[in-house]
């Protein structure tokens, strides 16, 4: 009833948009209150707007341009701002327009810009529909927004001269009271100030003219502070993954083309986030795609671009990486830490002479914990290629007051910082060495250095000396292993700038207390053979197989697979192509594709022996047991004596009822491996399916006497091996013993025992007395 209420006010609104004068605008003021009035009583969730918000969008994507349209219209019912249904009126009617033309033979040589401008209309339309209905359900958001509003006003172009203002007063301080002095130092801007200009900027929605022209400004002067800048650009990158708007994504290619250090990463960071979000909308905005293609042809942007992309996946290993952090290397140094008290005689401080007395200790104390080394090692080594080894160490160290101001998760560690500033205004040597080593620290992230400093603050004075000084080793430490892997001087280089950068990003999205009204981006699936930004503009050949690499090392078999597919789709295929994508499509068990791909990979002069065992083995994992055992023969030609292939083998002719060269295989196994139960237990059924009751009879004796759990089937199978050499009250015992383990249920156990029939009716078993021996067993059974 209220829908239909609602669809009254549309279409009475629809007829009125067309009047003027006094009567429109009277009529209008009337249904808009009884509309509002509708909406309170019709309210969609959260997750119920994104999704209509998705299925508009999708439509768009596909060109399905009436289901979009419709899709918008039942949506649209649900607001209770009435411009929309104009607006979705005017797109409609230009589109029925556009098809009439064209139905009727008409071939407008702008159709194709004018499809792309629908198609950038209504999904511009769709932004403005989802904000103003998403965002009073998000109270963050939301209580920002009308701070903002209450203090600055709605005039946006006053607002941008505000902010203006604030950076002009600086310029004009220069001037007068330092006579044009560039070397003087810039008085910060308080941070209060600064985080309410962050907000403004993050919660804006559409680009104006003064809002480009103000960025701009801010991008070319010399007199805002580089960390000021990046923050800038920070806001501008939440702004963006808030609301698509092309010019956000024009304003950070601009401050990446400046040049200037860590800002200019900050941007490109910024820029290849909106690109994956909304790589469908780009080849909507001509002179968006003209900046992409002039950036993609500058070498140093590339490179920047490419290690943004992979680091990008590194972050999303973060979770994985703590996780194996915290199982394997938090345990073993736990149990470390009692014997390191004993042997370091760490409660009996005066007896130390000599701190190098004491280290060869260390080495025992390693050892003494088998594998430990190894793992802190591999953990290293992932702290040097970028993976983020300290999230799960800093994330309970984010519940400072610091941390209450939404910039303070993306502003750059700099020492003059006033909300950090001099730590101990009375120890200024232990605040210099502090400062100088976290700056250098080019392994730690710039959130995590302000949660190291502000921690700091809370340590006993006679313990932060000892502390700056283990510091200052490890950092000397980290720069030998970066010497070492030609990876010099980290902390002045973009890697480390785009790393940090990203890991702070990391940190918001995942640990920012209300991180539920963002989208995390590091859940968000990429296939990069899908993204129009990269394969129009930054696909490289070298570049995408390090991209499938990635994924294939780290097990993500399935991205794997579209990045080798795409890339033997490309070009010249290679042999390593379809063998790794053989090998992920068995890793995710689907073995008919990784046999096609073998296939494929056959035909390159590649690794022969390997290619046919893992055919044979897919083929054994379909159950083609021909193919399978043809092409484990054809690998034991090249590898006779290979156990692996000869048990594979032997397990074909099983499978195919070759019962006697299965035994012939297996004996041969058992002579390299005597008591090898992986043997022994198809040796004895081939034992007793081939009549050699004598040997099945020990094989089973061995088999049970093992000192191993005694399987159902052991137990079966032996009974069997009884009942057909007439010794019954054994085979009962065995039967029952069977039974009893109750690893198969009752109708389990019978179809088991079912499947072996035809071998007890070889050896004499009465037909008839099949039965009686089944539901005599089950007698015992309930018995027992």
């Amino acid at each position: 009833m209220l829908t239909l209420a609602k669809d009254v006010c549309h279409f009475t609104y629809n007829r009125i948009s067309r009047c003027s004068g006094i009567a429109q605008y009277t009529l209008a003021r009337y249904l808009k209150d009884i509309f509002s009035k509708l909406h309170k009583v019709i309210v969609l969730s959260r997750n119920d707007i994104e999704l209509r918000y998705r299925k508009v969008s999708e439509a768009v994507f596909e060109k399905r341009f009436k289901s979009a349209l419709d899709e918008f219209s039942q949506w649209v019912r649900f607001s209770d701002k009435m411009e929309f249904f104009y607006h979705l009126e005017t797109l409609t009617d230009n589109y029925k327009t556009l098809l009439r033309y064209s139905f009727e033979g008409y071939r407008d040589p702008q159709q194709e810009n004018m499809l792309k401008s629908l198609s950038a209309s209504l999904l511009s339309l769709a932004d403005e529909l989802l904000q103003s209905m998403r965002e009073p359900l998000m109270p963050y958001h939301h209580s920002e927004r009308s701070a903002l509003l209450k203090y600055f006003g709605e005039d946006t172009s006053a607002v941008a001269s505000r902010i203006e203002e604030i950076f002009l007063n600086r310029e004009v301080d220069q001037l007068v009271g330092d006579k044009g002095d560039k070397s003087a130092e810039f008085s910060p801007i308080p941070p209060v100030m600064l985080d309410q200009i962050f907000k403004l900027i993050w919660l804006a929605e559409r680009t104006r003219d003064h809002h480009m022209s103000l960025a701009r400004r801010i991008n070319r002067s010399e007199h805002i502070l580089w960390y000021e800048k990046s923050l800038i650009v920070s806001a501008i990158t939440l702004s963006l993954l808030n609301y698509f708007d092309p010019q956000k994504m024009i304003l950070l290619i601009e401050f990446a083309e400046a040049r200037e250090k860590q800002v200019c990463q900050r941007a490109l960071v910024g820029l290849i986030l909106g690109l994956i979000k909304y790589d469908h909308r780009i080849s909507n905005h001509p002179e968006l795609t003209e900046k992409l293609k002039s950036i993609s042809l500058d070498p140093e942007m590339r490179k920047d671009i490419e290690l943004i992309l992979f680091q990008f996946l590194m972050a999303r290993e973060t979770e994985k990486i703590t996780r194996e952090f915290e199982e394997e290397v938090l345990p073993d140094m736990k149990k470390m830490m009692p014997r390191m008290e004993d042997k370091l005689q760490l409660g009996d401080q005066e007896e130390e002479t000599d701190m190098e007395d004491k280290n060869p200790g260390w080495k025992g104390l390693v050892d003494e914990v088998p594998g430990l080394f190894e793992k802190i090692e591999k953990f290293s080594k992932m702290q040097m290629e970028g993976g983020d080894v300290f999230m799960s160490t800093f994330q309970m160290l984010k519940r400072f007051d610091f941390f209450n101001r939404m910039c303070n998760w993306f502003i750059p560690f700099h020492r003059q910082n006033p909300e950090t500033g001099m730590l101990f205004p009375e120890q200024e040597g232990l605040n210099r060495r502090l400062y100088d080593s976290l700056e250098h620290a080019f392994y730690i992230c710039n959130s995590d250095k302000y949660s190291f400093v502000l921690n700091f603050q809370a340590i006993p004075a006679q313990q932060r000396n000892l502390i700056v000084t283990n510091f200052e080793a490890e950092l000397a430490q980290m720069k030998d292993m970066a010497t070492e892997e030609q990876m010099l001087d980290q902390s002045l280089s973009d890697n480390a700038i785009i790393i940090q950068y990203i890991q702070d990003l990391y940190r918001f999205f995942k640990i920012f207390p209300n991180r539920g009204e963002f989208e995390d981006m590091f859940r968000r699936k990429i296939s990069f053979d899908g993204l129009y930004f990269y394969r129009t503009f930054f696909q490289k050949e070298s570049f995408t197989v390090k991209l499938a690499e990635f994924y294939f090392e780290k097990g993500h078999y399935y991205e794997a697979i579209e990045l080798y597919e795409f890339l033997s789709r490309q070009g010249s295929p290679k042999g390593e192509f379809y063998e790794k994508t053989a090998y992920s499509y068995q890793k995710l068990g689907r073995y008919k594709k990784a046999i096609e791909h073998y296939k494929k990979a056959e035909l390159f002069d590649s690794d022969r022996l390997w290619i046919l065992k893992k055919l044979g083995w897919c083929f054994l994992k379909v159950k083609d047991f021909q193919n399978a055992m043809d092409y484990f023969s054809d690998a034991l030609k090249i590898q006779p004596d290979d156990q692996t292939l000869l048990a594979q083998l032997a397990q074909c002719h099983l499978n195919l009822r070759d019962y006697e060269n299965a035994l012939q295989i297996y004996s041969r196994l058992l002579f390299y491996s005597p008591g090898n139960l992986r043997y022994l237990r198809p040796a004895a059924y081939c034992q007793f399916t081939t009549g050699k009751l004598t040997a099945a009879v020990e094989s089973y004796q061995e088999i049970l006497g093992s000192g191993s759990t005694a399987g159902v089937y052991d137990l079966m199978n032996a009974g069997h091996v009884h009942l057909c050499k007439s010794d019954r009250k054994k085979a009962l015992e065995f039967y029952k013993r069977s039974l009893d383990t109750a690893e198969l249920s009752e109708t389990e156990f019978m179809t088991a025992f079912d499947e072996d029939i035809p071998h007890l009716l070889h050896y004499g078993i009465l037909p008839d007395e099949i039965p009686l021996i089944k539901d005599f067993l089950l007698f015992q059974a309930d018995k027992s």
